[in-house]
């Protein structure tokens, strides 16, 4: 009997996976709800982002209330009802409108927040929900009628025969495995009446069901319970369960504040005569803290205060808390993360190791192929070593035939005839073994195509399309903009260029930075651009694009441009350069770069304290990439960001240095030289060496890393290296080659290695360190001009 499958295990608050996948959805859904409310603002009349609007708002409705969110599916109900009058066109969509709904949206976002953070938002929605219905035709003759709905409701509650009562809307045979499901324990139906007028009324079937399983097991629903999903409203449903508290507790719990208007609870049975409890909850108070666990009788004219069940809240919250507790012990911001894939790409992956599995016989077969050959040839081999014994046993009666006047012809002739096959003794071994290498080498070509593909896919698995971000700023435009009192055009293209998702979580930010620099430095108010000629509408271009290995994003503006000789004299006034110091313009727009370099006259809350364009470079830095800028006065401004596809497997110089290996990332690597001794000058203690009239710093990684190594060989191997507009040359003894590697993150104490930024394991099975080039820079400088000073300090 399956009956109690129906139900019991249908909804499960504490299940991860159901959490995590309700999670990611709602986040998705929340998107799609800002995008296409964007879509409207410009264009009111796209019914497809109506649509889709309300397809999003509907399922996220759902999903909350699926997982015991209530408070966040009782607000997505009501942003749903303004969007529904929208959809059939008794809401014109208006400028203010637009802004409660993003506003609602935020509200939505702060609510999955701290559901994440284990928490409940307990902020007062009310006036943000009494705005939204201000937009409904008829609000006020509405919430007149609503009012009216909500006055006590009288009682419903009469005594009734159990046998009539407990069996209505089943067949008998429903009843019979009913009770076959209880095994010989009561069960009882729990009758519950709910409020028209209530917002909440058509999940409110949802919330009881949630509050009866954790008071035991709920057996079937009349309707059904799939039906309870279809947002429809139901005035009354009856619950057949097996209790394992009190009717009273149960009575409590199934009580929902404005929600329901009564409950009934009957015993399912066949003897009439036996006393049935029947419990009506009268019209709730207002709410008390979810903590509290009981609530004694009162007098027939009181009002219990009651509340949706405590004990779902709880253990959502411990829910929570774990997983919360789970992300921080292994790395929280790489485990959680969830990565949507075409099935398309999982197919092609699930061929290529078909194929592999293919491979890996034809190996066994080889390897099967190399043991015979191999028991041949030590055969063979036997044989051959008998017959050359007997040789040269025959040698001494050869020599003596030879005495006795046998010729040598007539010798060699019978020698030959005898030993021949010493000459084609190995011939079908060596024919085998080619035959076989032939097949091993072809399989192992092959088996180098299947990894390249694997490797690709793999990679391709990865990739997300940079929309993932690029959408989320059309909003940060819009609110920048109307706080600044500028019009702004964003326009996105190139939003299919799909970069690793390890990547894409850490770019973010620094596009942030770039696009709020270029709207409020960069865009001028539409007064002055009306004043410079241009239309009184700034336009940013965001642009992605792949160039080889190498995603390419751009940030640019058509504003004021950046005043090169302000930058020069505000990076005088904070003492970044000397006054008589000639800088060119690209020198100039780096300087921007430099943390707490701001040319804003005032602070405000998105620009002036010095904060960002630092904070761009670096992280851009920690993802092997750089970022550049480029201006022209009274045209405008464009930042340009070079990033590694992907961070997991990058190309990388090998260099050795004593016995030890290192990787060099390939994007930081400019050139390599060998030099002679004699090449390398002395300016101000530090090594330098001319390239091309350009003078390189050099830096020993012997004597950064302590090790030994032979510096009076007759050359010197240089790696010049650069990040950002810092260029240094490295030292070492060899230059390996080029190769792929495989980054691995280093761990414990580790970690904060300087200079390293992971390892990688050679085909060989050593270990060598990554350099992280933007780290070595600074530190090499460091320790040099520490250096230096020592030695001076000994030569005195």
């Amino acid at each position: 009997m399956n009956l109690e499958l129906v139900m019991s295990d249908y909804l499960d608050p504490n299940n991860e996976e159901l959490l995590k996948d309700f999670f990611g959805e709602a986040q998705s859904q929340v998107d799609v709800l800002e995008q296409n409310v964007l879509v409207l603002e410009n264009d009111p009349t796209n019914k497809d982002a109506v649509d889709e609007i309300f397809r999003a708002a509907h399922t996220l409705k759902g999903g909350s209330a699926t997982v015991q969110m209530f408070e966040l599916a009782e607000f997505t109900h009501g942003v749903e009802d303004t969007l529904d009058e929208i959809r059939s066109g008794s809401v014109s969509l208006t400028g203010p409108l637009v802004d409660v709904l993003l506003q609602s949206i935020d509200v939505v976002k702060a609510m999955l927040e701290e559901r994440l953070a284990g928490r409940v938002y307990d902020k007062d929605v009310q006036p943000l929900k009494d705005t939204l219905k201000s937009f409904l035709p008829g609000a006020a003759k509405g919430a007149a009628k609503a009012s009216a709905k909500k006055a006590p409701p009288k009682s419903v509650a009469k005594a009734v025969s159990k046998s009539t009562a407990s069996v209505k809307g089943l067949t008998e045979y429903e009843v019979l495995e009913l009770k076959e499901a209880a095994s010989g324990r009561r069960v009882h139906r729990v009758s519950v009446s709910f409020d028209e007028a209530n917002p909440m009324n058509s999940v409110g079937g949802i919330q009881v069901f949630a509050a009866l399983k954790a008071l035991g097991t709920v057996l079937k629903t009349i309707p059904e319970f799939d039906r309870l999903y279809e947002d429809s409203y139901w005035p009354v449903v009856d619950y057949f369960c097996l209790l394992d508290k009190d009717l009273d507790t149960v009575t409590k719990k199934c009580t929902i504040r404005e929600v329901t208007t009564s409950v009934e609870i009957l015993e399912v049975g066949e003897d009439s005569a036996d006393t049935v409890k029947v419990s009506e909850a009268p019209k709730v108070a207002a709410p008390v803290p979810a903590s509290v666990s009981a609530v004694k009788s009162s007098p027939a004219d009181a009002e219990p205060e009651v509340v949706a069940p405590a004990v779902e809240e709880e253990s959502m919250e411990k829910v929570l808390d774990r997983r919360e507790a789970e992300h921080k012990k292994s790395n929280a911001a790489n485990s959680g993360s969830i990565l949507r894939v075409d099935s398309k790409r999982i197919d092609n992956l699930l061929n290529l190791v078909s194929e592999t599995v293919i491979n890996k016989a034809t190996f066994n077969q080889i390897s099967t192929h190399f043991g015979e050959i191999l028991g041949d040839l030590q055969s063979t081999s036997l044989g051959y070593k008998d017959k050359l014994k007997e040789l040269f046993d025959r040698f001494p009666q050869y020599v003596d035939e030879v005495q006795k006047g046998k010729s040598v012809k007539e010798l060699k002739k019978e020698i030959n005839e005898e030993f021949a096959k010493l000459f084609t003794a190995f011939d079908p071994v060596e024919g085998r073994l080619k035959s076989t290498v032939g097949i091993f080498r072809g399989t192992s070509q092959n088996l180098g195509r299947i990894i390249g593909e694997l490797h690709e896919g793999v990679l391709r698995i990865r990739m997300v399309p940079i929309a993932q971000i690029f959408s989320r700023f059309p909003r940060l435009v819009r609110d920048l903009s109307k706080t600044l009192n500028k019009k702004i055009n964003l326009v996105i293209e190139g939003e299919e260029t799909e970069l690793d998702k390890s990547v894409i979580e850490d770019l973010l930010d620094p596009l942030i930075h770039c696009v709020r620099n270029s709207i409020d430095h960069g865009i001028e108010s539409p007064e002055n651009r009306l004043a410079a000629g241009k239309s009184e509408e700034g336009r940013v271009v965001m642009a992605a694009r792949n160039e080889g290995n190498m995603i390419i994003i751009e940030i640019g503006d058509d504003g004021r441009g950046i005043d090169v000789e302000a930058v020069k004299k505000k990076a005088i006034d904070k003492g970044l350069i000397h006054p008589s110091k000639v800088l060119s313009d690209v020198e100039a727009f780096n300087l921007i770069f430099e943390a707490g370099f701001s040319t804003a006259a005032s602070i405000t809350n998105i620009s002036g304290r010095g904060v960002g364009l630092d904070v761009v470079r670096k992280q851009i830095e920690k993802l092997n990439g750089n970022v550049s800028i480029w201006s022209e006065r009274g045209k405008g401004t464009k930042f340009t960001i070079k990033l590694p596809l992907t961070l997991a497997i990058i190309q990388g110089l090998l260099v050795r240095v004593g016995t030890e290996v290192y990787a060099i990332p390939i994007t930081s690597v400019v050139d390599s030289h060998r030099i002679k001794p004699s090449e390398i000058k002395i300016i101000d203690n530090y090594e330098v060496f001319n390239v091309r009239k350009d003078v390189i710093s050099l830096l020993r990684l012997n004597r950064l890393f302590g090790i030994p190594s032979d510096e009076g060989n007759g050359y010197h191997y240089v790696v010049v290296v650069g990040s950002g507009d810092k260029k240094m040359g490295l030292i070492v003894d060899s230059l390996i080659g080029e190769e792929d590697v495989v980054i691995k993150p280093l761990k414990d104490r580790y970690t904060a290695s300087p200079g390293i930024a992971g390892a990688t394991i050679l085909g060989d099975g050593k270990v060598s360190l990554i350099i992280d080039v933007s780290q070595l820079l600074d530190l090499g400088m460091r320790n040099e001009r520490l250096e230096r000073q020592r030695r001076e300090s000994r030569t005195r």
